[in-house]
Order: structure tokens, then sequence, then C-alpha cells
């Protein structure tokens, strides 16, 4: 009788960012990696020091995030690099340390991308204008993320609610400059980036 083996396929891995420091977006993260079913659907690495970690917890009601010397579906591994006291916020204040956080941490997520350490990136709300402040000078974080990565297709948030999917024609601009986006050439993008995905 031949043993047969199994191959299990490997569990996606994915660094997850906090966001705005001085946003709700450390909040959420912990909320979202304190749900056990989350961590059984990939090995998580928390970008952020443990600092960082413990005032989320606190601002999330107590709730706590697993930890784990290796990510995996019992526990997030933090990448604490002891980088938060170079950063420091005021909560609910748009600050230009706030946008640098978040670029450096999202650099750091880039990073791991390109070294094959993760296959994606979760990150919670940005603050376009503490962005701004620490230098970023695309309209959003979409086409930062193409120019740090050399990339000129199509860029474009993806909404999925069930079996509904969208794309965006216009993204992150004043409302007087819709109209003039609004284009077939634009339209049709959006379209087939969509018809690529699904």
């Amino acid at each position: 009788m031949a043993i047969t083996h199994v191959h299990q396929p490997r569990r996606p891995r994915v660094a997850v960012t906090l966001g705005d420091p001085a946003g709700v977006g450390p909040e959420l993260a912990v909320k979202l990696l304190s749900i056990p079913e989350n961590l059984r659907k990939a090995d998580v690495f928390l970008l952020a020091d443990r600092s960082e970690l413990q005032a989320a917890e606190i601002d999330a009601g107590g709730l706590h995030v697993p930890l784990a010397d290796v990510a995996g579906p019992h526990g997030v591994q933090i990448l604490d690099d002891d980088t938060a006291s170079a950063y420091p916020t005021i909560r609910a204040e748009v600050t230009k340390a706030g946008g640098a956080r978040c670029i450096y941490q999202l650099k750091r997520a880039l990073k791991m991308v390109e070294a094959g350490e993760i296959d994606a990136i979760v990150f919670t709300p940005l603050n376009k204008s503490s962005l701004k402040k620490a230098g970023m000078t695309e309209e959003d974080e979409l086409r930062w993320f193409a120019n740090q990565l050399n990339f000129s297709g199509t860029t474009s948030e993806i909404n999925i609610a069930g079996s509904l999917w969208t794309a965006r024609v216009t993204s992150h601009i004043g409302i007087e400059e819709v109209a003039a986006r609004i284009t077939k050439e634009n339209t049709l993008k959006a379209i087939e980036l969509l018809q690529r995905l699904r």
C-alpha cells in the first residue's frame, strides 16, 4: 500500500499597517485582528511597535490581538522596529508626523512584497491631508503605490459586496473635477479592470 502525500497550499501572507496613528485605524486593526476567524485565513504580520498596539487595544475597549513568534492561525507576528517615538502624533489632528508614520510603514510593507515575504498589504484608514503634509504628492495612496512600484497601468479601488464588484472611474478628487474625468476612455479602463479581475 502506497502512502499518499497531501500537500496543503501555502497560506496567504499579509502585512497589516495601522493606518493614520491619529485616527481610527489602529482601533479598527485591533478589532479585525482580534477575530480568530480572520487569523485562520492568512498569516498576518503587523507592522507596528508594541506601544502602538497596546494603545490601540485600549482604544478598542480592551480587545487583544493574539501575538505569536511565527505568524499562523493562532497569532499575529508583530514586526516591532521601535520607531514609533520618532513620529509623535496627537489624536484627531492632521500632522506631518502622522502622515510620515503611514508612509514609513507602507514602505516597509512594499519592501516585504518586493522581497517575496508577503503576498498582500492591508492598511486601515489613512489621512490624505497628513500624507500630503509628509510629502506625498500623488492624489491618493493608490497612485503613490503605483509610483513606488514603477507601475503605469490602471489603478483603482475595488469594492466588493458579495457578487457586486465595482471599480472607480474617479477617486479622491474635488467634486469640481469629476465631470472632466468621466470620459469614455477612463470608464472603459475601469470596466476592463473589473473584467480581468472577475
